[in-house]
């Protein structure tokens, strides 16, 4: 078989296909920014709530985590047998959450080891999986959430006691919540216009 030659519309074209591909994957995982983005946001509002009632022992809220990774693998390996093919966007994407993910585990297991602002680290590492991600399939509400999250990671450092709890819940909120909710409506829209 004879190597065809394209032009650079063609080639233009060929690279809108892969990113309008790896659009509709994160749209069909829109699940897990809606999952996590809910979870964290209400784990960090109730324990804000229950500060300011003055109860102890608040921070068991967040064993909602531990099962939510759970909910989230499980759901990841029924997904991933279903799945016809990956781009190269699809493996990009997947590996860049893959080792945020593990950096979410050393983070919070080294918390218990060493003091520092374990909500800084969380909300940047927000940032850097919703910036990347948007950077690679070219969606600018997630490369947005992601630099509300890197100015939230810096802001929340001047900002003491419960009060912290607000500012991670606005953070996985414009990360997650609201990036999922456009990529959605995107989706819809270049779905309805396309037939």
């Amino acid at each position: 078989m004879k190597d065809q030659i394209i032009n650079e519309h063609e080639s233009l074209a060929i690279i809108q296909q892969m990113i309008d591909k790896s659009k509709e994957r994160i749209v069909d995982n829109s699940l897990y920014f809606y999952m996590w983005g809910f979870a964290v946001s209400i784990c960090a509002i109730t324990q804000y709530i229950l500060l300011k009632m003055l109860f102890t022992r608040t921070q068991y809220v967040w064993l909602l985590m531990p099962f939510m990774a759970i909910v989230h693998v499980w759901i990841a390996i029924k997904r991933e047998k279903t799945a016809l093919r990956k781009t190269h966007h699809d493996f990009a994407i997947q590996s860049v959450w893959m080792a945020l993910g593990i950096a979410f585990f050393i983070i919070v297991g080294l918390s218990f080891q060493v003091s520092f602002n374990l909500f800084s680290f969380l909300i940047l590492l927000y940032g850097i999986g919703t910036f990347t991600t948007g950077r690679i399939i070219q969606f600018t509400p997630l490369i947005m959430g992601g630099c509300v999250c890197f100015i939230l990671c810096v802001l929340i450092n001047f900002i003491d006691g419960p009060e912290q709890l607000l500012i991670l819940a606005l953070s996985v909120i414009a990360a997650y919540i609201i990036p999922a909710y456009l990529l959605q409506q995107d989706f819809k829209k270049h779905i309805s216009t396309a037939k």
